[in-house]
């Protein structure tokens, strides 16, 4: 197996959480389900949310490529739910989504094109013209660029990594995914591949997209 997708998922309301997200979560999941690349199995861990379990149980039991589980709550965005996932992984890359986003119908063969034996690849993303959005109510999708380096300028959203490093998710808090990123630069076979149709749909203020 080419992919294993990790999607933590909690449905609970926190300060800055996205809006209907027990129906993005649904979307994230349908918008990996419908990729063209079909050599992955999805991991959906439930971070102490039963409202995750009832919907993984009434709408995806029955699907082979999806696994998921459900861990005890701990701290926002804490680490357990992602490092549950690696554990159960069986793909040879490990990449993920987050419930709150979407992924075009490419994005995996996008990353598996382009995947040469690599240790991590990263790419940038796509996120939503906020002012225009907020004056006109279009939605027009731009490239965020992502720089490895700096805080607030990756995320999860960008990277994909061989299962073999075995890393673990360290740090919870906010920042959690620039710090994981900082375990992968130690890794210098990399490289900064072209972009995914990774859609970053949540952002300050809620769900907009």
């Amino acid at each position: 197996m080419k992919f294993s997708v990790i999607m933590p998922s909690l449905l609970a309301d926190y300060p800055g959480a996205a809006v209907n997200r027990h129906k993005t979560l649904i979307r994230a999941i349908e918008s990996v389900l419908a990729q063209s690349f079909q050599d992955f199995e999805l991991i959906v861990v439930a971070d102490g949310c039963e409202l995750t379990r009832h919907i993984m149980k009434t709408n995806y039991d029955d699907n082979p490529k999806i696994k998921y589980e459900i861990v005890p709550r701990a701290a926002l965005f804490s680490n357990g739910a992602r490092n549950t996932a690696i554990d159960i992984a069986e793909g040879e890359y490990i990449i993920y989504i987050d419930n709150d986003d979407k992924w075009g119908p490419d994005h995996l063969k996008i990353f598996n094109d382009q995947l040469s034996g690599e240790d991590w690849v990263y790419a940038d993303d796509w996120t939503v013209d906020q002012l225009l959005l907020r004056d006109s109510g279009e939605v027009k999708w731009i490239r965020r660029d992502t720089d490895m380096t700096q805080y607030g300028k990756c995320g999860t959203s960008n990277i994909c990594h061989a299962r073999r490093l075995d890393l673990r998710w360290k740090e919870a808090g906010y920042g959690h995914d620039y710090h994981f990123i900082q375990q992968l630069l130690k890794f210098p076979n990399h490289k900064h591949i072209e972009a995914g149709q990774y859609y970053v749909c949540h952002f300050h203020g809620g769900y907009k997209v």
